[in-house]
Protein backbone atom coordinates (compact mmCIF):
# COMPACT_ATOMS: atom_id res chain seq x y z
CA UNK A 1 0.00 0.00 0.00
CA UNK A 2 3.02 2.15 1.00
CA UNK A 3 4.48 1.47 -2.62
CA UNK A 4 0.97 2.26 -4.50
CA UNK A 5 0.71 5.84 -2.79
CA UNK A 6 4.30 6.71 -3.46
CA UNK A 7 3.32 5.89 -6.53
CA UNK A 8 0.48 7.61 -7.15
CA UNK A 9 2.01 11.28 -5.59
CA UNK A 10 4.83 10.59 -7.63
CA UNK A 11 2.43 10.81 -10.74
CA UNK A 12 0.49 13.34 -9.04
CA UNK A 13 3.76 15.56 -8.88
CA UNK A 14 4.44 14.66 -12.60
CA UNK A 15 1.09 15.77 -13.86
CA UNK A 16 0.93 19.11 -12.05
CA UNK A 17 4.61 19.66 -13.60
CA UNK A 18 2.78 19.43 -17.02
CA UNK A 19 -0.20 21.46 -16.37
CA UNK A 20 2.19 23.99 -15.00
CA UNK A 21 4.06 24.34 -18.26
CA UNK A 22 1.31 24.26 -20.41
CA UNK A 23 -0.35 27.17 -17.99
CA UNK A 24 3.09 29.00 -18.24
CA UNK A 25 2.75 28.23 -22.41
CA UNK A 26 -0.83 29.47 -22.77
CA UNK A 27 0.26 32.80 -20.62
CA UNK A 28 2.92 33.51 -23.38
CA UNK A 29 1.39 32.19 -26.23
CA UNK A 30 -1.50 34.70 -25.84
CA UNK A 31 0.26 37.58 -24.20
CA UNK A 32 -1.26 39.91 -26.37
CA UNK A 33 -4.39 39.59 -24.85
CA UNK A 34 -3.55 40.05 -20.90
CA UNK A 35 -6.05 42.92 -19.48
CA UNK A 36 -4.77 45.97 -17.48
CA UNK A 37 -5.15 45.52 -14.09
CA UNK A 38 -5.95 41.61 -14.69
CA UNK A 39 -2.93 39.79 -13.95
CA UNK A 40 -4.33 37.03 -11.59
CA UNK A 41 -7.23 36.70 -13.52
CA UNK A 42 -5.25 35.96 -16.94
CA UNK A 43 -2.68 33.39 -14.85
CA UNK A 44 -5.86 31.72 -13.77
CA UNK A 45 -7.37 31.41 -16.92
CA UNK A 46 -3.98 29.88 -18.32
CA UNK A 47 -3.87 27.31 -15.65
CA UNK A 48 -8.00 26.79 -16.17
CA UNK A 49 -6.85 25.97 -19.81
CA UNK A 50 -3.94 23.89 -19.40
CA UNK A 51 -5.51 20.63 -20.48
CA UNK A 52 -6.29 22.88 -24.06
CA UNK A 53 -2.69 23.76 -24.85
CA UNK A 54 -2.40 21.12 -28.08
CA UNK A 55 -6.37 21.40 -28.60
CA UNK A 56 -7.07 23.63 -32.21
CA UNK A 57 -10.04 25.26 -30.82
CA UNK A 58 -7.54 27.12 -27.20
CA UNK A 59 -7.08 30.26 -29.21
CA UNK A 60 -10.94 31.20 -29.40
CA UNK A 61 -11.72 29.36 -26.38
CA UNK A 62 -9.37 31.42 -24.32
CA UNK A 63 -9.72 35.21 -26.42
CA UNK A 64 -13.59 34.23 -25.49
CA UNK A 65 -12.65 33.98 -21.58
CA UNK A 66 -10.00 36.35 -20.97
CA UNK A 67 -11.78 39.39 -23.29
CA UNK A 68 -15.35 38.63 -20.97
CA UNK A 69 -15.06 42.28 -18.98
CA UNK A 70 -14.97 44.05 -22.39
CA UNK A 71 -17.72 41.95 -24.28
CA UNK A 72 -19.21 42.54 -20.76
CA UNK A 73 -19.27 46.35 -21.34
CA UNK A 74 -20.29 46.36 -25.00
CA UNK A 75 -23.15 44.18 -24.52
CA UNK A 76 -24.15 46.73 -21.34
CA UNK A 77 -24.09 49.57 -23.50
CA UNK A 78 -26.30 47.65 -25.83
CA UNK A 79 -28.87 46.39 -23.39
CA UNK A 80 -28.82 49.63 -21.88
CA UNK A 81 -29.49 51.40 -24.91
CA UNK A 82 -32.58 48.67 -25.69
CA UNK A 83 -33.83 48.71 -22.45
CA UNK A 84 -32.40 51.47 -20.16
CA UNK A 85 -33.21 50.70 -16.42
CA UNK A 86 -31.62 53.29 -14.34
CA UNK A 87 -33.80 56.24 -15.74
CA UNK A 88 -37.07 54.28 -15.03
CA UNK A 89 -38.87 56.07 -11.58
CA UNK A 90 -39.19 52.51 -9.68
CA UNK A 91 -35.47 52.17 -9.35
CA UNK A 92 -34.81 55.96 -7.59
CA UNK A 93 -33.49 55.44 -4.87
CA UNK A 94 -32.30 52.03 -5.10
CA UNK A 95 -29.46 49.94 -7.23
CA UNK A 96 -31.06 48.04 -10.22
CA UNK A 97 -30.48 44.07 -9.12
CA UNK A 98 -28.89 42.05 -12.57
CA UNK A 99 -28.92 38.69 -12.44
CA UNK A 100 -26.71 36.75 -15.00
CA UNK A 101 -27.33 33.43 -15.87
CA UNK A 102 -24.56 30.96 -16.32
CA UNK A 103 -22.00 33.89 -15.53
CA UNK A 104 -18.92 31.61 -15.83
CA UNK A 105 -15.83 34.22 -15.60
CA UNK A 106 -18.25 37.20 -14.30
CA UNK A 107 -17.63 39.89 -17.12
CA UNK A 108 -21.14 40.65 -17.60
CA UNK A 109 -21.51 41.16 -13.57
CA UNK A 110 -18.34 43.49 -13.77
CA UNK A 111 -19.96 45.78 -16.61
CA UNK A 112 -23.37 46.12 -14.71
CA UNK A 113 -21.28 46.67 -11.69
CA UNK A 114 -19.57 49.34 -12.97
CA UNK A 115 -23.35 50.76 -14.59
CA UNK A 116 -24.39 50.47 -10.63
CA UNK A 117 -26.49 48.07 -10.61
CA UNK A 118 -26.26 44.97 -8.01
CA UNK A 119 -25.41 42.30 -9.29
CA UNK A 120 -25.99 38.36 -8.60
CA UNK A 121 -24.58 35.57 -10.67
CA UNK A 122 -25.94 32.04 -11.22
CA UNK A 123 -23.32 29.27 -12.60
CA UNK A 124 -23.87 25.49 -12.69
CA UNK A 125 -19.80 24.58 -12.69
CA UNK A 126 -18.08 26.03 -9.36
CA UNK A 127 -14.74 26.38 -11.57
CA UNK A 128 -15.97 28.87 -13.48
CA UNK A 129 -17.15 30.59 -10.14
CA UNK A 130 -13.62 30.50 -8.65
CA UNK A 131 -12.34 32.10 -11.69
CA UNK A 132 -14.99 34.97 -11.86
CA UNK A 133 -14.22 35.50 -8.07
CA UNK A 134 -10.92 36.24 -8.93
CA UNK A 135 -11.88 38.82 -11.96
CA UNK A 136 -14.38 40.33 -9.36
CA UNK A 137 -12.15 40.34 -6.94
CA UNK A 138 -9.30 42.54 -9.58
CA UNK A 139 -11.97 44.69 -10.63
CA UNK A 140 -13.25 45.34 -7.11
CA UNK A 141 -16.84 44.40 -7.93
CA UNK A 142 -19.19 43.08 -4.75
CA UNK A 143 -21.38 39.99 -6.35
CA UNK A 144 -23.02 37.51 -5.08
CA UNK A 145 -22.43 34.17 -6.46
CA UNK A 146 -24.64 31.12 -6.34
CA UNK A 147 -23.56 27.72 -8.21
CA UNK A 148 -26.77 26.38 -8.88
CA UNK A 149 -28.30 24.79 -12.01
CA UNK A 150 -30.64 27.85 -13.82
CA UNK A 151 -33.22 25.15 -15.36
CA UNK A 152 -34.61 24.36 -11.47
CA UNK A 153 -36.80 26.56 -9.35
CA UNK A 154 -34.94 28.62 -6.78
CA UNK A 155 -37.49 30.55 -4.53
CA UNK A 156 -35.29 33.40 -3.29
CA UNK A 157 -34.75 34.48 -6.97
CA UNK A 158 -38.36 34.52 -7.15
CA UNK A 159 -39.44 38.16 -8.67
CA UNK A 160 -36.24 39.49 -7.20
CA UNK A 161 -34.48 40.87 -10.82
CA UNK A 162 -34.96 44.14 -12.73
CA UNK A 163 -32.83 42.45 -15.67
CA UNK A 164 -31.87 39.01 -16.52
CA UNK A 165 -28.78 38.18 -19.18
CA UNK A 166 -28.30 35.10 -20.62
CA UNK A 167 -25.34 35.11 -23.05
CA UNK A 168 -24.39 31.90 -25.04
CA UNK A 169 -26.25 29.87 -21.93
CA UNK A 170 -29.49 28.65 -23.62
CA UNK A 171 -28.37 25.82 -26.23
CA UNK A 172 -26.45 24.57 -22.87
CA UNK A 173 -29.45 23.80 -20.22
CA UNK A 174 -30.88 21.03 -20.83
CA UNK A 175 -34.57 21.75 -20.10
CA UNK A 176 -35.48 24.58 -22.52
CA UNK A 177 -38.94 24.76 -20.46
CA UNK A 178 -37.52 25.11 -16.81
CA UNK A 179 -35.28 27.32 -18.24
CA UNK A 180 -37.25 29.98 -19.71
CA UNK A 181 -39.88 29.23 -16.69
CA UNK A 182 -37.13 30.39 -14.23
CA UNK A 183 -36.26 33.79 -16.56
CA UNK A 184 -40.21 34.24 -16.27
CA UNK A 185 -40.39 33.96 -12.48
CA UNK A 186 -37.02 35.66 -11.61
CA UNK A 187 -38.09 38.66 -13.30
CA UNK A 188 -39.57 41.55 -10.86
CA UNK A 189 -43.00 43.20 -12.37
CA UNK A 190 -41.33 45.01 -15.28
CA UNK A 191 -38.39 43.49 -15.55
CA UNK A 192 -36.88 42.10 -18.76
CA UNK A 193 -34.02 39.41 -19.72
CA UNK A 194 -31.15 40.15 -22.58
CA UNK A 195 -30.40 36.30 -24.14
CA UNK A 196 -27.95 36.16 -26.95
CA UNK A 197 -28.99 32.88 -28.94
CA UNK A 198 -26.29 31.49 -31.85
CA UNK A 199 -27.79 30.63 -34.82
CA UNK A 200 -26.70 27.05 -35.65
CA UNK A 201 -28.21 28.27 -39.41
CA UNK A 202 -25.53 30.25 -39.79
CA UNK A 203 -23.82 29.40 -43.11
CA UNK A 204 -20.39 30.18 -41.28
CA UNK A 205 -21.37 27.96 -38.33
CA UNK A 206 -22.45 25.08 -40.16
CA UNK A 207 -18.63 25.37 -41.10
CA UNK A 208 -17.58 25.96 -38.10
CA UNK A 209 -19.77 25.62 -35.13
CA UNK A 210 -19.02 28.43 -32.32
CA UNK A 211 -18.38 25.65 -29.66
CA UNK A 212 -16.21 23.08 -31.44
CA UNK A 213 -15.42 24.22 -34.61
CA UNK A 214 -16.56 20.99 -36.31
CA UNK A 215 -18.29 20.91 -40.19
CA UNK A 216 -22.57 20.91 -39.95
CA UNK A 217 -22.28 20.02 -36.01
CA UNK A 218 -24.66 22.23 -35.80
CA UNK A 219 -27.21 20.30 -38.37
CA UNK A 220 -27.72 17.42 -35.97
CA UNK A 221 -30.51 16.79 -32.77
CA UNK A 222 -28.50 16.43 -29.51
CA UNK A 223 -27.64 12.61 -29.64
CA UNK A 224 -26.56 12.79 -32.83
CA UNK A 225 -24.65 15.67 -32.21
CA UNK A 226 -22.80 14.07 -28.98
CA UNK A 227 -21.77 10.62 -30.90
CA UNK A 228 -20.18 13.03 -33.99
CA UNK A 229 -18.59 14.64 -31.46
CA UNK A 230 -17.38 11.50 -29.43
CA UNK A 231 -16.30 9.97 -32.12
CA UNK A 232 -13.35 12.98 -31.92
CA UNK A 233 -13.12 13.39 -28.99
CA UNK A 234 -13.91 10.49 -26.47
CA UNK A 235 -12.85 11.84 -22.94
CA UNK A 236 -14.65 15.07 -23.50
CA UNK A 237 -18.10 16.51 -22.45
CA UNK A 238 -20.54 17.72 -25.28
CA UNK A 239 -23.40 19.89 -23.50
CA UNK A 240 -24.51 21.54 -26.87
CA UNK A 241 -27.73 20.49 -26.67
CA UNK A 242 -30.04 22.35 -29.49
CA UNK A 243 -29.94 24.73 -32.44
CA UNK A 244 -33.67 25.36 -32.65
CA UNK A 245 -34.92 27.95 -35.54
CA UNK A 246 -36.07 31.15 -34.75
CA UNK A 247 -39.75 30.28 -34.76
CA UNK A 248 -38.98 27.74 -32.37
CA UNK A 249 -37.95 29.83 -30.02
CA UNK A 250 -40.29 32.31 -30.59
CA UNK A 251 -43.18 29.74 -29.59
CA UNK A 252 -41.26 27.99 -26.84
CA UNK A 253 -41.06 31.80 -25.03
CA UNK A 254 -44.26 32.21 -25.74
CA UNK A 255 -45.37 28.60 -24.10
CA UNK A 256 -43.59 29.94 -21.20
CA UNK A 257 -45.16 33.02 -20.90
CA UNK A 258 -42.60 35.55 -22.34
CA UNK A 259 -42.43 38.25 -25.04
CA UNK A 260 -39.84 37.43 -27.75
CA UNK A 261 -38.73 40.95 -29.11
CA UNK A 262 -35.42 40.20 -31.57
CA UNK A 263 -33.36 43.58 -30.98
CA UNK A 264 -32.34 45.30 -34.28
CA UNK A 265 -28.87 45.35 -33.24
CA UNK A 266 -28.94 41.85 -34.75
CA UNK A 267 -29.08 42.86 -38.13
CA UNK A 268 -27.70 45.99 -38.17
CA UNK A 269 -24.01 45.17 -39.63
CA UNK A 270 -23.40 47.05 -42.52
CA UNK A 271 -22.23 43.26 -44.64
CA UNK A 272 -25.45 41.52 -43.47
CA UNK A 273 -27.14 42.26 -46.55
CA UNK A 274 -28.58 39.31 -48.64
CA UNK A 275 -25.61 39.01 -51.26
CA UNK A 276 -23.10 38.62 -48.37
CA UNK A 277 -25.08 35.61 -47.07
CA UNK A 278 -25.75 34.14 -50.37
CA UNK A 279 -21.81 34.78 -50.66
CA UNK A 280 -21.17 32.66 -47.21
CA UNK A 281 -23.44 29.76 -48.47
CA UNK A 282 -20.81 29.47 -51.47
CA UNK A 283 -18.39 29.10 -49.35
CA UNK A 284 -20.33 26.87 -47.33
CA UNK A 285 -20.73 24.44 -50.99
CA UNK A 286 -16.82 25.09 -51.53
CA UNK A 287 -16.15 23.79 -48.04
CA UNK A 288 -18.42 20.93 -48.00
CA UNK A 289 -15.97 18.36 -49.40
CA UNK A 290 -13.07 18.87 -47.26
CA UNK A 291 -15.44 19.59 -44.09
CA UNK A 292 -17.42 16.30 -44.85
CA UNK A 293 -14.10 14.59 -45.15
CA UNK A 294 -13.08 15.43 -41.57
CA UNK A 295 -16.30 14.12 -39.96
CA UNK A 296 -16.29 10.62 -38.37
CA UNK A 297 -17.20 7.81 -40.76
CA UNK A 298 -20.27 7.33 -37.90
CA UNK A 299 -21.85 10.31 -38.77
CA UNK A 300 -20.49 11.25 -42.49
CA UNK A 301 -23.47 10.19 -44.26
CA UNK A 302 -26.45 12.15 -42.07
CA UNK A 303 -24.41 15.37 -41.68
CA UNK A 304 -24.01 15.32 -45.89
CA UNK A 305 -27.78 14.15 -45.95
CA UNK A 306 -28.65 17.42 -43.67
CA UNK A 307 -26.23 19.76 -45.28
CA UNK A 308 -28.23 18.71 -48.71
CA UNK A 309 -30.97 19.67 -47.10
CA UNK A 310 -30.35 22.64 -45.38
CA UNK A 311 -28.36 24.44 -48.85
CA UNK A 312 -31.91 23.36 -50.47
CA UNK A 313 -33.81 25.34 -48.01
CA UNK A 314 -31.98 28.51 -48.62
CA UNK A 315 -31.69 28.49 -51.39
CA UNK A 316 -35.53 27.94 -51.72
CA UNK A 317 -35.86 30.79 -49.15
CA UNK A 318 -38.16 33.62 -50.61
CA UNK A 319 -36.03 37.25 -51.19
CA UNK A 320 -38.19 38.77 -53.68
CA UNK A 321 -39.70 41.40 -51.43
CA UNK A 322 -38.67 43.49 -48.60
CA UNK A 323 -40.72 41.65 -46.47
CA UNK A 324 -38.71 38.44 -47.37
CA UNK A 325 -35.32 39.67 -47.42
CA UNK A 326 -35.87 40.24 -43.96
CA UNK A 327 -36.88 37.23 -43.43
CA UNK A 328 -34.27 35.47 -45.23
CA UNK A 329 -31.31 37.56 -42.99
CA UNK A 330 -32.90 36.93 -39.76
CA UNK A 331 -32.52 32.87 -40.57
CA UNK A 332 -29.15 33.03 -42.06
CA UNK A 333 -27.30 35.99 -41.24
CA UNK A 334 -26.61 36.22 -37.54
CA UNK A 335 -24.21 34.69 -35.47
CA UNK A 336 -26.16 35.52 -32.26
CA UNK A 337 -30.28 36.55 -32.42
CA UNK A 338 -30.04 39.34 -29.62
CA UNK A 339 -33.47 38.76 -27.99
CA UNK A 340 -35.13 40.84 -25.54
CA UNK A 341 -38.40 38.70 -23.25
CA UNK A 342 -40.57 40.27 -20.23
CA UNK A 343 -43.68 38.54 -18.97
CA UNK A 344 -46.39 38.02 -21.19
CA UNK A 345 -49.46 40.33 -20.20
Amino acid sequence: MREAAERDAANDAAWESVERDAAREIAARFQELRPSGGDGFYEALARHKAHLVDHPCLPMHFEYAVTANDRGRRAADRILHAAPFPTRSRWIGRAPRVLDIGCAYGGFLVAFAERGARVTGIEVDKRYLDLAQVNLREQGVDAELVEGDATYPKRSFRGRFDLLVANDVVEHVISLEGFLTNVRDWLAPGGVAYLEIPNGAQPHYVIADGHYALFGITLLEFDRAREYFLALSPKGVFDTYRYPTIDEYRAAFRAAGLTFEVLDDTLRIPSLDVGHVEAQLDQLRAAAADGLARVPECSRALVAERLAAYLERADAAPRRTEEERHRFLLDYAPGFWMVLARRAS
